[in-house]
């Protein structure tokens, strides 16, 4: 399996392994375009935040007049002041240049949306917030979104699958569920970070107790809560 064969498959993937595996090597081999939207710290290129926004717009000769009233929306929904617009990108916070940068890629709206360990420096708030509308942009708008993230427990929530790195090649790919249920052992000894409420289900296991496998807490405790009925 290559990386390229997740892409344009209405899904959100997150990319995961340990430090030094490989994971933004791999992402390198895909090359940006019209269809495909790499959020790291290529993306700057103009000192002015207005500028940065607009930059793929222009370099992909969209009409933007016709993009106004969706940059508007765009400056909006991630909160970016509008004070910040005329500053330069190497004033402005780390977390406010991120959100200068997602909205850079979401203005000309690729099919595909890769965000290159990107969302990690933002604020739990906003992070969520993003992720959020991620699950909006699959769903309605039928957008492919891969996410690099050093930290499996601040996407598993949000993800249909999971592609885990290894030694600069893809080790597990597949839904979620299936990986870490199927692999539990092999990832536990290749000492790959697992979500912990997937060491929570598997420990109730052990323990004779099956639960169902669920994304977050509240859906744990409802599952625990039918269990111990």
């Amino acid at each position: 399996m290559q990386i390229e064969d997740v892409l344009n498959t209405n899904k959100i993937i997150g990319v995961i392994g340990n430090s030094g595996s490989g994971k933004s090597s791999l992402i390198n081999k895909i090359k940006p375009s019209k269809k495909i939207g790499i959020i790291n710290s290529d993306v700057v290129k103009c000192d002015n935040v207005k500028d940065q926004i607009e930059y793929y717009v222009r370099e992909y000769n969209y009409r933007l007049k016709e993009l106004q009233d969706r940059e508007n929306e765009i400056i909006t929904m991630l909160e970016i002041n509008n004070e910040l617009l005329d500053k330069s990108v190497y004033s402005i916070s780390e977390s406010e240049l991120y959100k200068v940068m997602i909205a850079s890629i979401m203005l000309y709206n690729p099919d595909n949306l890769i965000f290159d360990e990107v969302l990690f420096s933002l604020d739990y708030k906003s992070k969520t917030k993003i992720l959020k509308l991620l699950m909006k942009l699959k769903k309605f708008f039928n957008k492919t979104i891969i996410i690099i993230c050093p930290n499996i427990d601040d996407i598993y929530e949000f993800i249909d699958d999971i592609m885990i790195i290894d030694e600069g090649k893809i080790l597990l790919s597949g839904n979620k569920y299936e990986i870490y249920s199927d692999n539990y052992d092999l990832i536990k000894e290749k000492n790959i970070r697992i979500p912990t409420i997937v060491e929570f289900i598997n420990k109730m296991k052990e323990e004779g107790i099956k639960l169902d496998n669920v994304d977050n807490i509240n859906e744990l405790i409802k599952t625990v809560y039918r269990e111990m009925r």
